[in-house]
């Protein structure tokens, strides 16, 4: 047995010690095999029934070669149970074993977190507007309001009080919308880019598989550097993926950008756009009738209908001059204004940026048509072939 391997061994007694088991053959196996990937620089999968405990053996190894180690999961329910239970159940130990810090942190998109300068403005965009119409949200939307405004909470919706989605998505924004830290006037008090900023420095980060997806598909990182990956729940890896890097186009996506515009430009060209919106929502309800009499009008489909062309060249037309507009407009100075362009702008481009590749039928795209939300999806050959990855 190696020195590393040993140090493994030790390790993994301490952390199974610390959390009151019993040593499994099954999981020093799985260790050593990890600590041996890991100092080989070799790929490894390993398949591992119930009860084997998973977890410690592939993060004890990492941890003992002091790795910048990233693990992605397929659910939450384990991203959670790994940061909350698993590794403050260990890490003291190990510390002490080790005779060094262990840093560990989650790392999610920015959705998942509350947006204080959505939370804090005085323009009502599309989002806010619902729950004030809707008297039975109010009650939610002061409860989050005043969890946001306690110090040292996470932001992390998974830590805060349990409200309607529709007040989650008044408070919250995507990483399209997202005007950046740098720029927020709530930039140091950000959620996201606090989550963010520990992730980098941290010695074991806990993602998901749609971030690490993404960041493959895209070939842009957005994850934090690290030497090692570890793919925790690996067989749901392609679903998660394909349906990570699947764009999709609906009415309320498209109706809900044109109301954003119209509010924050008026004008010819959010006029066209909304006109737009409306033209192609009316279209959907029509086909969506059409597929209740003819089955084959759903699922994958040759080409896109005729009955829905028009209007989504006239969607793609108008919110792709609209982005032009927007990305022409550099003379805005305040923070608020700023923060307001970027989630217009990164709604609207992503409905033009949808509607173009649903318009490039025959390019290595698929079309999908999904009645139950009357959705349509356009789907990359590439997407749906990911580089394989041979992993834990």
């Amino acid at each position: 047995m190696s020195d590393m391997s040993a140090q493994v061994r030790r390790a993994l007694d301490v952390a199974v010690e610390a959390i009151g088991g019993k040593p499994r053959e099954g999981q020093i196996e799985m260790a050593e095999a990890v600590a041996n990937a890991l100092t080989d620089r070799h790929h490894l999968m390993v398949q591992a029934g119930t009860g084997t405990g998973k977890s410690l053996a592939y993060l004890i190894p990492g941890i003992v070669h002091g790795r910048k180690v990233l693990v992605a999961t397929a659910t939450l329910a384990l991203q959670r149970q790994l940061v909350d239970r698993d590794l403050p159940a260990v890490v003291p130990a190990l510390e002490k074993e080790l005779g060094r810090e262990i840093s560990y942190a989650i790392y999610k998109g920015v959705g998942n977190y509350v947006c204080l300068q959505k939370m804090n403005s005085e323009d009502i965009d599309p989002d806010t507007e619902l729950v004030m119409e809707v008297s039975s949200l109010e009650k939610d939307a002061k409860r989050l309001i005043a969890w946001a405004k306690t110090p040292g909470v996470s932001g992390d919706r998974d830590d805060a009080p349990e409200v309607d989605r529709r007040v989650w998505a008044a408070n919250s924004t995507s990483g399209r919308e997202c005007v950046g830290a740098d720029v927020c006037a709530f930039g140091s008090q950000c959620f996201a880019a606090n989550a963010k900023a520990k992730a980098q420095t941290a010695d074991i980060v806990v993602t998901n598989h749609t971030l690490l997806a993404i960041e493959i598909v895209d070939s842009h990182p957005i994850l934090p550097e690290r030497d090692c990956v570890i793919l925790d729940e690996a067989h749901e890896f392609m679903d998660r993926a394909t349906q990570a890097v699947t764009d999709e186009l609906t009415s309320n996506r498209v109706l809900r950008a044109a109301a954003m515009a119209r509010k924050f430009m008026p004008g010819k060209l959010s006029d066209a756009f909304h006109k737009a919106a409306n033209d192609f929502h009316e279209s959907m309800v029509d086909y969506g009738e059409d597929v209740k009499t003819d089955p084959t009008s759903q699922g994958r489909l040759e080409e896109i209908p005729q009955s829905l062309e028009f209007s989504i060249r006239k969607v793609m037309e108008s919110s792709k001059a609209i982005v032009q507009f927007l990305s022409a407009d550099d003379e805005i100075i305040d923070t608020d204004a700023l923060a307001e362009r970027a989630r217009v702008k990164g709604a609207v481009n992503e409905i033009a940026t949808t509607a173009s590749t649903l318009l490039k039928m025959g390019d290595g795209l698929v079309l999908w048509y999904e009645p139950t939300f009357s959705t349509l999806y356009p789907v990359s050959y590439t997407h749906l072939t990911l580089p394989t990855i041979y992993s834990v």
